[in-house]
C-alpha cells in the first residue's frame, strides 16, 4: 500500500523525472511543426515545467509535510494542461475546428487582459489623471492591434463569443451539441472527452483533476483536506501522475514523435501502473 513516506516520495519523484525526460526528448525531436503539433508540444512543455516544480518539492516531502498543498496544486495545473490537450485532440483531424478551439481559449485570455486594462489606475497609485489616461491609450492601442481577430468589430472593446468563433467549425465534431455555443471551461472539456468515442476511456482523469481542485479554492467544507494523512495525498499524486503520463504519451503520439521516444513513454507508464497495482490495498 502507499504509505506517504520518504520511500514513496522518492518513487514518485523518480517517475516524475522519467516523464520530464520523455517530454524533453519529444520536444528535441522537432525543429518545426504545424499549428496542431506545436500546440501539443507547448502543452507538453507546460506539463514538463510543472512536474519540475513537483520534483523539487518532493525532495523535502514528507519531511516538510506542509508542502502537500503546493504539490497538489501543481499536479492540478499539470493535469488541467493534460486535459486541455486531450480535449483539443478530439478535433485533431480537422485543422479549422482545431484552430477555432484555440481562438475560444484565446478569447478568455483576452477578457482577462481587458479587465487588467480597465483597472489600470490600480497599478498607478498617486499618478495624475493625465498620466493614467496616457497609459490607458497605450494599452488599448496595443489591445486592439493584438486582439483584432477576436473582437466583434474594428476598434470594439467586445470580444466575440464562442458561437461566433466556431462559425466555420464542423458541428458534428461536438459530441455535446449544446457546447458549441458555450465558453470553453473544464466542465465542457470533460463532457466532450467523455462523449467522444476515442477519449471516453480517459474521462475518469477529470475526476482526479476535480479532487485536486478541491484544494485550489478554500471553503469551510473542504478545510479538512489540509489535515488528511500523507498517505492520502501521496496516493492521489500517484494517480495524478499516472493520468498525466497516459495523456502526455497520447499527445506525443499525435505529435508524431519518433518511435524510440514513444516506446519510452509506454515503458515508463507500464512500470508506474505495475507499481500502483502492487501497492493497491
Amino acid at each position: 500500500m502507499i504509505r506517504g513516506d520518504k520511500k514513496d516520495s522518492d518513487l514518485l519523484r523518480h517517475y516524475c523525472e522519467a516523464l520530464i525526460d520523455n517530454i524533453e526528448a519529444t520536444g528535441q525531436a522537432f525543429t518545426s511543426a504545424n499549428l496542431t503539433k506545436r500546440t501539443y508540444l507547448n502543452l507538453l512543455r507546460r506539463i514538463q515545467h510543472s512536474l519540475l516544480g513537483v520534483a523539487v518539492q518532493l525532495e523535502r516531502w514528507p519531511e516538510i509535510v506542509e508542502l502537500k498543498l503546493p504539490i497538489s496544486l501543481i499536479f492540478r495545473t499539470a493535469l488541467t494542461d493534460a486535459l486541455t490537450g486531450l480535449y483539443l485532440a478530439t478535433f485533431h483531424e480537422d485543422a479549422v475546428a482545431f484552430q477555432n478551439e484555440l481562438l475560444v481559449l484565446d478569447a478568455d485570455y483576452i477578457k482577462f487582459v481587458k479587465t487588467i486594462i480597465e483597472n489600470t489606475e490600480l497599478e498607478m497609485p498617486g499618478a495624475s489623471a493625465a498620466d493614467i489616461e496616457q497609459e490607458l491609450q497605450t494599452r488599448w492601442a496595443d489591445f486592439h492591434q493584438k486582439a483584432a481577430h477576436l473582437l466583434r468589430a474594428p476598434g470594439s472593446y467586445e470580444v466575440k463569443n464562442a458561437q461566433t468563433l466556431r462559425a466555420t467549425s464542423n458541428t458534428t465534431l461536438f459530441h455535446v451539441p449544446a457546447n458549441i455555443n458555450r465558453r470553453l471551461g473544464e466542465k465542457e472539456m470533460f463532457e466532450q472527452i467523455k462523449a467522444h468515442p476515442d477519449t471516453r476511456h480517459l474521462a475518469y482523469f477529470y475526476l482526479v483533476q476535480r479532487q485536486l481542485s478541491q484544494q485550489h479554492h478554500y471553503a469551510p467544507a473542504n478545510s479538512d483536506f489540509i489535515r488528511l494523512p500523507p498517505a492520502y495525498d501521496c496516493a492521489l499524486w500517484f494517480k495524478s501522475l499516472a493520468s498525466i503520463s497516459e495523456i502526455a504519451g497520447a499527445l506525443a503520439n499525435l505529435s508524431e514523435a519518433p518511435a524510440a521516444v514513444l516506446q519510452e513513454f509506454r515503458r515508463s507508464q507500464a512500470s508506474l501502473l505495475d507499481l500502483l497495482a502492487d501497492r493497491a490495498e
